[in-house]
């Protein structure tokens, strides 16, 4: 069996060494996830460095912090009880029972009364009973154990902040001096949070739309039309919305997402109690199984690779499950739907290339690439064939890491349609082992040195040149 379903690991003290890295990848892990909400500019830049040198590559994704809002630090142990109240301030001190500091500036402007603020992912509630200019009551709905810097979050409110802080535009400049493949965002409310990222970057790094918040969900459609991606961030939908609507959420932005020809991660918890356990739950596998049949093209891990016990076991253990769910997922039966939004003439020949490879058993698709745009496409409509890609460009090699079914080979430039077909030729005889007469459907752009659109799909057997 193939595994066709793409990992991404998250990066952390368990792996944060040359050894590590090569460990993670060869385990399995496809992505590499750099969370700029953690670690300093030097544990970045040592992980990119060993990621390069390693004989199997591997892409690199920067994940941006976002409008973090915290809560500051406790006097000492501090359990907030339910029914008490207490006051919620910006003004710094030290929190406890009475009075709880948060470390946002618009607090009075933006909280009303009635609002509820969840510390810690809603492991504590507190609702707002009144509002004046300076200070903010409440009463704990839900109690638990106040600690320092608990991440904060407002389920009711639309807050004014930046979903691009200072420390995210810094961030963003030094991912393009590491020369990252990928971004994810983090608290995107609209498409023009993506804009503001994208004048950032790099123009040939792809940006992925971090799914979590209420507005995002308002504003989906625009977002997936900024976006290369989204990213369905659960953890923290989960405290936007109630818990029983996060599947249905999930569903809806994989389908749109899909639908548009979109890169789709799922995330968040997929196999959290692996961070001290060696086995998963049937809980997981479920979860992990669901969001394959849906049509993710990746499954990130977290915690369980960044601060788990084990981190090789999970990777091992994500791609075992997907390699199962991959060899049973029946997609001959998927309708050839028309992609909103996307190139008509590229997507006309990936959606032939498909149609044609399933129905005279072709035993693989290959596509010359110079964006990986023509790939995602093909990838998108689920060929029952593997997809074998080639480019000469390092940042489109590394990029197609993220999506399903994709297996790349660097080349050098080409100069007539010809080679195209003999470099295919030997590379599947040679690394691939197929046979004289094996059929493979090729599309291409040509002539291939002028970096033209896809626009030639050819039927060709394996021994012809």
């Amino acid at each position: 069996m193939t595994r066709k379903t793409k990992i991404i690991a998250t990066v952390g003290p368990s792996v944060n060494s040359k050894d590590g890295i090569k460990k993670l990848v060869n385990s399995g892990a496809d992505v590499l996830r750099l969370n700029f909400s953690h670690g300093t500019e030097e544990d970045h830049l040592n992980v990119v460095k060993w990621a390069r040198e390693l004989d199997k590559s591997v892409a690199i994704m920067q994940d941006i912090q976002g409008p973090k809002i915290r809560t500051g630090e406790t006097k000492k142990e501090v359990y907030l009880k339910p029914k008490n109240k207490v006051k919620i301030t910006n003004k710094k001190i030290l929190s406890d029972e009475k009075i709880v500091y948060l470390n946002y500036k618009d607090l009075y402007k933006d909280i009303n009364s009635g609002e509820r603020i969840f510390i810690d992912d809603g492991q504590i509630v507190i609702r707002v009973t009144k509002k004046t200019i300076s200070s903010l009551d409440g009463v704990v709905e839900i109690g638990g154990e106040l600690r320092s810097n608990q991440g904060v979050a407002f389920p009711d409110t639309s807050l004014s902040v930046s979903s691009l802080t200072k420390k995210d535009i810094s961030d963003l400049k030094y991912g393009n001096k590491l020369e990252v493949d990928i971004v994810a965002v983090s608290f995107v409310r609209n498409a023009n949070d993506i804009k503001k990222v994208r004048k950032i970057i790099d123009n040939n790094i792809k940006i992925i739309a971090k799914i979590e918040l209420k507005s995002a969900i308002k504003n989906l459609d625009s977002i997936i039309d900024e976006a290369d991606g989204v990213m369905v961030a659960r953890g923290d939908l989960g405290v936007q919305l109630p818990l029983e609507r996060v599947p249905f959420i999930q569903k809806q932005i994989l389908d749109e997402a899909n639908a548009k020809g979109k890169i789709t991660v799922t995330a968040t918890e997929m196999l959290q109690s692996m961070k001290e356990s060696h086995r998963p739950t049937r809980a997981e596998v479920s979860d992990i199984t669901n969001a394959i049949l849906e049509g993710t093209d990746c499954v990130m891990l977290s915690a369980e690779t960044a601060i788990g016990n084990h981190p090789n076991v999970v990777v091992e253990a994500m791609s075992r499950i997907c390699e199962e769910v991959d060899s049973r997922n029946d997609t001959s039966a998927l309708k050839f739907k028309e992609l909103s939004g996307v190139d008509t003439l590229t997507t006309s020949i990936a959606k032939a290339a498909v149609q044609v490879a399933n129905e005279i058993g072709a035993k693989a698709i290959v596509a010359f690439t110079e964006t990986g745009k023509t790939p995602l496409l093909i990838s998108n409509y689920r060929p029952k064939a593997p997809i074998f890609t080639f480019t000469t460009k390092d940042k489109t090699y590394n990029q197609m890491h993220i999506l399903w079914g994709v297996e790349q080979a660097k080349i050098e430039r080409l100069e007539t349609t010809d080679e195209m077909f003999e470099i295919a030729d030997t590379w599947l005889q040679i690394n691939k082992k197929f046979k004289k007469n094996d059929k493979v459907v090729l599309v291409a752009g040509t002539p291939p040195n002028k970096e033209a659109a896809t626009n030639l799909l050819r039927v060709m057997k394996i021994g012809e040149f």
